[in-house]
């Protein structure tokens, strides 16, 4: 066997041992949810701390503005001067545009009759994504790995009929990523029929990735990250129709959202409001122990431990960064971009973030262990011990 491929193999198992054993020494407590608002989120999902006290029905106080905005909107009423009334009275901020939502949510919610309307909605979406991200898995990689990674990614849908939770915008980008995540992987199988037929529903299925990708950037900015990686592969692999398409996406969200801030400033003009503290107020250097707390959106692992959290993140990189498809290295580099993101940016009240990697990291978790296995197994193999060891009875190691 080739020295430089034994010499790279001991080094890439050296740094998986030297990971696992310092994120597991580094991540031991940590990663523990807000003290404060922890009863909170049992009971409604995502939640913001802020200094408002939790009404009766113990949902959270920014699920309760996004309701009121809603119902604002739904009688005729302007978001923005609704937006600019109810902010703060639930003690939210005003002072930044990055404090106000985009208005997506409100418009479109708006438009449906009540509240059980928008949660149907939001669980036919998400039950259509898990049935598409089982296929898309059952063709690339069989039935257990397809059957594993729908049960870790209905630990991300879950939210969508926990309390009042399907109100809060990160859970529509979560399942917005999961769909469009989905439909790629759809879009990479042209199927057992022609040609020419299996392309025409290889492009109308990454289309759908890019609306539902494009929608969830509309939904929350903090998909921006996943957009432009997507927008990078699809360029990188010279489609550049679905290039442009992602290229378009972005740019209409930016003129959106530069509209967006015009609004928000009108609203403040003439008024006394705290100086903006604009993006620093979320730079918090938070490092492992934010990560890991994101990490908790999957709500499998709402209350798992540091170290499990720690093991779990790990194994969904390796077995995103293991498998060479393209959806796979597409879901590996968003997540490592929301991972570095979120070492730095990020409060701790803001950990529901973790929604937007979640489905991400779910994409790849099941291809974990067989991957960690492997590594460890190739690694040991090349060990001087082994080789040792193997020398010595030659017997065994040819059995």
């Amino acid at each position: 066997m080739p020295e430089g491929f034994v010499t790279a193999t001991r080094a890439r198992f050296l740094i998986l041992g030297l990971l696992t054993t310092a994120g597991l020494a580094l991540g031991f407590n940590r990663g523990q949810l807000p003290r404060r608002d922890a009863s909170a989120i049992e009971n409604a999902g995502c939640v913001s701390a802020t200094n408002s006290t939790l009404s009766a029905d113990a949902t959270a106080p920014d699920l309760q503005l996004y309701r009121e905005i809603i119902a604002e909107v739904r009688h005729g009423r302007n978001y923005y001067d609704a937006a600019r009334e109810k902010i703060p009275q639930f003690g939210f901020p005003i002072s930044s545009p990055l404090n106000w939502r985009l208005p997506t949510y409100a418009w479109l919610f708006s438009w449906l009759p009540n509240k059980c309307w928008i949660q149907a909605v939001l669980l036919a979406l998400a039950l259509g994504g898990l049935i598409l991200a089982y296929d898309s898995k059952r063709r690339q990689s069989g039935v257990g790995y397809a059957a594993g990674t729908t049960f870790l990614l209905f630990g991300v849908v879950r939210w969508a009929f926990d309390g009042e939770a399907y109100l809060a915008q990160e859970v529509w980008a979560g399942v917005l990523l999961m769909v469009s995540v989905a439909a790629h992987g759809r879009g990479r199988d042209r199927g057992t029929k022609g040609r020419r037929d299996g392309e025409t529903w290889a492009q109308a299925w990454r289309w759908l990735a890019v609306a539902a990708g494009v929608l969830a950037l509309f939904f929350r900015e903090l998909a921006l990250p996943y957009c432009c990686i997507a927008c990078l592969v699809a360029a990188g692999n010279r489609r550049w129709a679905e290039a442009v398409a992602w290229t378009a996406g972005i740019a209409a969200f930016f003129g959106f959202f530069a509209w967006h801030v015009g609004q928000v400033r009108a609203q403040l003009a003439g008024t006394e409001v705290a100086a903006a503290a604009g993006l620093s107020q979320w730079l918090r250097l938070g490092g492992l122990d934010y990560v890991l707390l994101t990490t908790r959106m999957n709500s499998l692992l709402f209350h798992a431990p540091g170290w499990l959290l720690w093991l779990y993140l790990l194994s969904s990189l390796i077995g995103l960064a293991r498998q060479r498809e393209e959806t796979s290295q597409l879901a590996c580099w968003s997540a490592l971009a929301y991972v570095v993101t979120f070492a730095f940016l990020g409060r701790p009240e803001n950990f529901y973030w973790g929604l937007l990697p979640a489905p991400l990291l779910a994409w790849g978790a099941a291809h974990g262990p067989a991957a960690l296995a492997n590594s460890c197994r190739v690694g040991f193999a090349h060990h001087p011990f082994a080789e040792q060891v193997g020398t010595a009875h030659p017997t065994t190691a040819q059995t």
